[in-house]
């Protein structure tokens, strides 16, 4: 066997140890940081609340702001009565949030609840004084008109300022 051959061999054995050498102290510095934090003080026992606050049937309250649920109901069901289409959720599984009021219109967020996660499907524009419910997700100054049904008008003027 040449040298050239042995001294590669021995570098290699040589990095192998020391590799495992390493990967047996991390082990080490690992698990005796776990004991020590197990040994220091127990934890105190925290309560956290997994249960869903509204069911899914429900429509979601406002974190804030002057709008009721019956607000949000009438919205909701104007949105359910349009010919609003996502590829991302069933229709029956849309929420909306009020992001914010411009003069009679409503800016509204669209969002999905499936399973685990949420996630915003779209923003619609409700104009009430004009009747008109318009997609401004892919370009606010060139929506895309939505069609619903007019009689629920009536209650979003009653139930939303």
């Amino acid at each position: 066997m040449q040298t050239n051959h042995i001294l590669y061999i021995c570098s290699i054995v040589l990095l192998s140890s020391c590799a495992t050498a390493t990967q047996e102290t991390e082990q080490q510095a690992d698990t005796s940081t776990v004991i020590a934090a197990q040994t220091d003080t127990p934890a105190k026992p925290q309560s956290v609340d997994t249960t869903r606050s509204a069911p899914r049937s429900e429509v979601l309250k406002p974190q804030s702001g002057p709008y009721t649920p019956e607000c949000y109901k009438a919205i909701t069901d104007i949105i359910q009565s349009s010919d609003f289409k996502s590829e991302l959720t069933k229709k029956e599984n849309i929420r909306v949030r009020i992001d914010r009021q411009e003069n009679s219109k409503l800016v509204l967020q669209l969002f999905g609840n499936e399973k685990d996660h949420e996630s915003t499907i779209a923003w619609l524009r409700l104009d009430k004084a004009n009747e008109k419910l318009e997609d401004i997700t892919v370009d606010p100054d060139k929506p895309v008109e939505l069609h619903y049904d007019r009689a629920l008008i009536s209650a979003l003027r009653q139930s939303c300022p």
